[in-house]
């Protein structure tokens, strides 16, 4: 019995989880013909999709809809990710989710105008009783819009196991969307995975897009660069199975059907991570790090060894959710080994274990780093370096290069030269491959470091903001005189360490700014919370180190 309940659990596992699951069939939540703009899964920066993209035929405000019963039980409002978000939880387990809305319906944009007035905030993330807003399959919810980190007009639909939040494929509840095109097969590579394995004579990985044969020796893995169009969208998507088949035998699968939210960092493991900082295409590994638990990974005996006179029959396909299939085939034939004279270890360098053993706390001069169990994805070599680069308040400290995937936040501290100590301005810079600098914020600490958390391996410095942010009037000017008709307009930046909060307010009361962060725009749309006649308007804007600008002007309201 023990060996028959084992074998249907390996069964259950290889078929995943749209065979274990019986799902609801839901109507579209818009009334508008279904083309996606992205799918499930689909591979972001340092991320997963985590449901599947809805064009709105190229414009907001289109209706959008509950697809079940149930009840609002979030509102989210945001200028970065979802934007204005309303999730509404089902009778049946199933949470849906409605993302980058222009506007909510009038009740609940009521609502949450209230509430941000109460709270002074744009930002909020309200949770909601069962009571508050009731939903019958159908409702009106919103329309479609692009606010947040949205890219154009569309409407991102999410789909959630309640209990546990983890977002499932939208297309298991059936999502109308007519799909007869098969994936695109862009490019193959090979990998060899350890000192001692050679492609076609090298220790460097083969990328190439046709190939009757490849020369191998040792330990090999493989990759593939791959996207999908979804029926007549144009859009590149991602596919829905990855497949790598040896010698006509199942070794490695991913299958995009779930994920929780503690995993989309692993998409940084999955690829190529290296080639994707080199050259910003993606390409799916088939080794898997030993700290990558990534849950869509059905099979994982991605990696072969090839000795002289072997060959191996490798064969790649990669399937859509609508079940059209695209393969990509070529031999591996095994050589004598060569062997690599290799780089020198420098004394500069480190080997940290991804498990925490061994280096994971180093200091070097003013210089800390601090990395918790599972931060790297498999044991590295880290080389540091240290420079004296001008206009900073520290020397440079190099650790690891960019093109190096982590996985959890690890933290970095930096002691300012005397000359700056405890200056409340500084922040540690992030200087990127190609010398652009980047803020990664800073608190200043009681030792006197300055301390932040980051994932970006690299080059990192203190360094001072002095400048605070530009606000520019766009659409209104001293003595103007408004209608409630009227949008007032400013931009907002900061080219250093960037927005951090924003505010108006009028006669010295506070209104709803409304913040457009991709755009740099912030907006207040009059209401009865400007008063007629005449009013001084307030805008403050202050950056992460507390640099700060106000703009004053006299309006008056008809």
């Amino acid at each position: 019995m023990k060996k028959i309940g084992l074998i249907m659990a390996c069964v259950l596992l290889s078929m995943g989880i749209k065979a274990q699951e019986s799902f609801p069939q839901y109507p579209s939540p818009v009334d508008i013909p279904v083309y996606l703009s992205a799918t499930f899964a689909e591979l972001r920066n340092n991320s997963f999709h985590a449901g599947v993209d809805i064009k709105t035929q190229g414009v907001e405000g289109k209706n959008v809809y509950a697809v079940a019963d149930g009840y609002v039980s979030r509102i989210g409002v945001s200028p970065y990710g979802y934007g204005n978000v309303i999730y509404i939880t089902h009778n049946d387990g199933y949470t849906s989710v409605y993302a980058h809305l222009q506007r909510f319906n009038k009740e609940i944009a009521k609502y949450v105008k209230d509430y941000q007035y109460r709270n002074k905030a744009f930002a909020a993330s309200i949770f909601l009783s069962k009571e508050t807003f009731p939903i019958k399959a159908g409702d009106f919810i919103g329309y479609s819009g692009n606010t947040g980190g949205s890219g154009g007009p569309h409407v991102h639909y999410e789909l959630r196991h309640t209990k546990s939040e983890k977002p499932v494929n939208p297309l298991y509840f059936g999502l109308p969307v007519k799909d007869d095109v098969k994936p695109n097969i862009k490019g193959l590579a090979v990998y060899p995975v350890d000192d001692t394995s050679t492609v076609e004579g090298k220790d460097q990985p083969l990328y190439f897009k046709d190939k009757d044969f490849v020369h191998a020796n040792g330990r090999i893995a493989f990759g593939i660069n791959t996207d999908d169009q979804v029926g007549s969208s144009t859009n590149k998507n991602g596919p829905y199975t990855y497949e790598l088949y040896l010698d006509d035998v199942l070794r490695f699968k991913v299958e995009c059907d779930s994920f929780s939210y503690s995993e989309p960092k692993y998409v940084n493991s999955l690829i190529d991570y290296q080639r994707y900082k080199e050259k910003g295409n993606r390409y799916v590994r088939t080794e898997v790090d030993p700290f990558n638990k990534l849950s869509m990974y059905v099979k994982k005996n991605g990696v072969v060894r090839v000795q002289e006179g072997d060959t191996v029959n490798v064969c790649f396909k990669i399937g859509d959710y609508a079940g059209n299939i695209s393969s990509a085939s070529f031999k591996l034939v095994g050589t004598k080994p060569v062997t690599i004279e290799k780089e020198m270890i420098s004394r500069s360098s480190y080997f940290v274990k991804a498990d925490g053993s061994l280096n994971s706390e180093i200091t070097i001069e003013d210089f800390q780093v601090e990395l918790e169990k599972g931060t790297l994805f498999k044991d590295s070599w880290i080389k540091t370096s240290l420079t004296d680069p001008k206009g900073c308040c520290s020397r440079c400290y190099g650790f690891g290069k960019e093109t190096q995937a982590v996985f959890k936040l690890f933290k970095v501290r930096i002691k300012p030269r005397e000359k700056w100590a405890n200056n409340p301005k500084l922040y540690i810079a992030y200087f990127d491959g190609s010398g652009k600098v980047s803020s990664l914020g800073g608190k200043m600490m009681a030792d006197g470091y300055v301390e932040t958390t980051t994932r970006s391996l690299g080059q990192y410095a203190l360094k001072i903001d002095s400048i605070s942010p530009v606000v520019k009037i766009l659409n209104f000017k001293e003595n103007d005189t408004i209608t409630s008709s009227n949008t007032l307009k400013v931009k907002i930046t900061d080219d250093m360490t960037g927005i951090d909060s924003y505010n108006m307010y009028a006669n010295d009361a506070w209104l709803l700014g409304q913040y457009d962060a991709k755009n740099d725009l912030l907006y207040y749309e009059v209401d009865s919370h400007l008063k007629a006649g005449e009013n001084n308007l307030k805008i403050v804007v202050k950056d992460a180190v507390g640099n700060t600008t106000t703009k004053k002007v006299k309006l008056y309201k008809k």
